[in-house]
């Protein structure tokens, strides 16, 4: 060992690495200059979303440590996210009007390793507001309440959803959905760090934020609820102080937003292999699920299953609202007088029984209208026979509610020509076949149970 490496081994023994914290200049700032100031209301009142960047010159992940700081007479503290070697942003909500400056430090457990004023800028004329509203409760969802849609825009699916789409284009959009009778649809957030809209240490950027905010604005205005996935994927799966970040940010600015009808953990997780493919994937799920029930205690939660409800509930994962994603090709309902077959309708009730008899959703169904190599019987009618299948088998097994894969057949050659197909609207607005089915059961359904945001739905035509 040389003499360098010996010194730095008596002075964390003499006074600990946090001392040492300080001396390598560790430092704290807001973040004035990345897009727009993000509000939201709260039942406290208003808050200002304020951005830290916390750097850290040493060689190590910094974990323990604390921010706290004085505003309007009162002391506030704000556990930070573990920093990794080099720093990372983090975020703090202060009550407005917020000061021009912030007195601050940064403590790891009684230990000071940071002090200084923090200055504040104004907020310009760039400004998004979240607003506050009464978030839907278990006991408001009811039998065949749920009538919804997968949505990314037809002409920007993944990854144009929040890089390219804008208010019009859900204007438009949305006012297709309800043409359907269609009261919620299932969007998803992604970990986009390729066009700057996400951080690479998982800070969704006041950018996305005011993207989201307004996609939110124009489904409210059609009386569309969300439910928001948080990833189709996971990127960087073992950086948990990662995604801590990524869930922290891109959630607590919507904590009070009744806009939002549940989160979605994660989708498909594992895919046919399940939550409990890998340890990695486990130890995400249980560790971030744990994350969202502590930052979204106002709003239902659900994880995206193809199928495995047993591995999810083996990992002590047991959300609210069961969803799972139905692409099994079974007929809805044993037909009278055959032999028994595999149906929709049996399937759903063997779910509710092991789920205690949760709300029960299917988070997707659907097929293609186009062939290609995954499904060479790909057509109009076999889309519709599934449809046909599922919507018999909910409505027999009086689950909460589905949500078709997906709305539009999307207009560039998106992931193939097959999986771009899915959509029950053509490129040119009209219905294919399954469409007129959804359109009709939505409906029918719709003038039987009404949801608390729609009290005016059964005067639609």
């Amino acid at each position: 060992m040389d003499w360098v490496a010996l010194m730095y081994t008596v002075l964390v023994g003499l006074v600990g690495p946090a001392a040492l914290y300080a001396a390598e200049a560790v430092e704290v700032s807001v973040v004035d200059d990345d897009g727009p100031a993000v509000t939201r209301q709260t039942p406290r009142g208003d808050e200002r979303l304020l951005y830290l960047r916390i750097t850290n010159p040493t060689g190590a992940t910094m974990g323990g440590l604390t921010l706290q700081y004085t505003h309007e007479d009162t002391t506030g503290a704000r556990p930070l996210i573990p920093v990794p070697s080099g720093g990372s942003w983090d975020s703090l909500w202060l009550r407005t009007p917020v000061p021009d400056r912030l007195p601050a430090k940064l403590m790891r457990g009684d230990r000071r390793v940071w002090a200084g004023t923090l200055p504040i800028n104004k907020a310009g004329d760039d400004r998004v507001v979240v607003p506050q509203s009464e978030t839907v409760t278990l006991d408001r969802l009811k039998p065949l309440s749920l009538r919804g849609t997968n949505y990314l825009p037809r002409h920007w699916p993944w990854p144009g959803l929040w890089r390219e789409a804008t208010e019009k284009t859900f204007e438009a959009e949305f006012a297709e959905m309800t043409a359907l009778h269609i009261n919620t649809f299932r969007t998803f957030y992604f970990f986009d760090e390729e066009a700057g809209l996400v951080r690479r240490d998982g800070a969704l950027t006041p950018k996305l934020l005011a993207r989201i905010n307004t996609l939110l604005a124009v489904a409210d205005r059609h009386g569309l609820k969300v439910m928001m996935c948080l990833t189709g994927s996971l990127p960087h799966l073992e950086e948990l102080d990662t995604w801590r970040r990524f869930f922290r940010t891109g959630i607590e600015p919507f904590a009070y937003d009744g806009r939002i009808l549940m989160w979605d953990l994660i989708n498909e997780p594992g895919g046919s292999k399940g939550p409990k493919a890998t340890v990695e994937l486990s130890t995400w799920i249980q560790t971030m699920y744990g994350e969202l029930e502590a930052l979204a205690p106002n709003h239902m939660l659900t994880v995206g299953l193809c199928w495995q409800f047993d591995q999810l509930w083996e990992l002590g994962v047991k959300p609210p609202v069961a969803q799972f994603h139905n692409y099994s090709g079974a007929v809805g309902v044993q037909p009278p007088g055959q032999p028994p077959v595999r149906n929709v309708a049996d399937d759903l009730r063997g779910i509710q029984g092991f789920t205690n008899h949760r709300p029960l959703v299917i988070g997707e169904f659907g097929y293609a209208t186009v062939v290609d190599e995954a499904r060479k019987d790909a057509s109009p009618k076999r889309q519709l026979e599934i449809y046909q299948g599922v919507l018999t088998g909910a409505q027999a097994a009086q689950i909460t509610g589905v949500y078709n894969w997906t709305l539009f057949h999307f207009v560039p050659d998106w992931m193939g020509k097959g999986e771009q197909s899915f959509g029950v609207i053509r490129p040119d607005g009209s219905l294919k076949p399954a469409g007129e089915l959804l359109r009709d059961t939505y409906k029918r359904w719709s003038d039987v149970v009404r949801t608390p945001w729609e009290p005016n739905l059964s005067s639609r035509g």
